[in-house]
This record gives structure tokens, sequence and C-alpha cells, in this order.
């Protein structure tokens, strides 16, 4: 169970709406509203709010060269997601990519 969901989907939102957002804007907000999560509670907590708003609020993954959208499916952008997290081996900061627009 992930700590205030519908706040943390809003606030992503609301960064990804505003421009393209990385994946840290998303992981960070989780951990802050889940501070007890170890790494892998927090990677799958990342990975249900990118599921929400992809499959609800219609937010699409970025060509990390381009920045231009790509037509994945949500399986597919999560399994990027979980790749991201697993190479960094932590939580993603400011510069370790995935882009996110609607």
């Amino acid at each position: 169970m992930i700590n205030n969901l519908d706040d943390i989907i809003s606030h992503s939102l609301s960064f990804i709406e505003d421009d393209y957002s990385e994946l840290w804007v998303i992981a960070n907000k989780v951990r802050n509203e889940n501070p007890v999560l170890d790494f892998v509670e927090l990677t799958e907590a990342t990975k249900e709010v990118i599921r929400n708003l992809v499959e609800k609020k219609k937010v699409k993954i970025c060509n990390e060269d381009t920045l231009k959208p790509m037509n994945l499916d949500v399986w597919e952008i999560l399994r990027l997601v979980e790749e991201r997290f697993r190479k960094l081996g932590r939580t993603p900061d400011i510069g370790d990519g995935i882009w996110f627009t609607v």
C-alpha cells in the first residue's frame, strides 16, 4: 500500500503537464511520502504511480535523445523504469534520465 497515492499522482502530473519531467520527480515524491520503503518497495511503488499515470492520465515516456513521445505500452514503460532503478542501484536523481510528457 502506497501512502498518499492520489497526492503523488497529482503532484507528478502537475510537473509532467508543465514540462517534460524526469523519473526522479516521481520517485522522490514516492520516497518523501513513504520514507519507510526499502529500495525494492520504492521501485515497485514508483512503478505503480507510473502505471496509473500512463493508464489513467495518458502520460507517455520520451525518447531520451529527442524528447519525442514514444508509443510504448505500459508494460514496456514499467520494464524500462525497473531497469533504470536496477542499473542505478539507488533512487533516481536529477540527470538520471527517463523523461515523461503528456
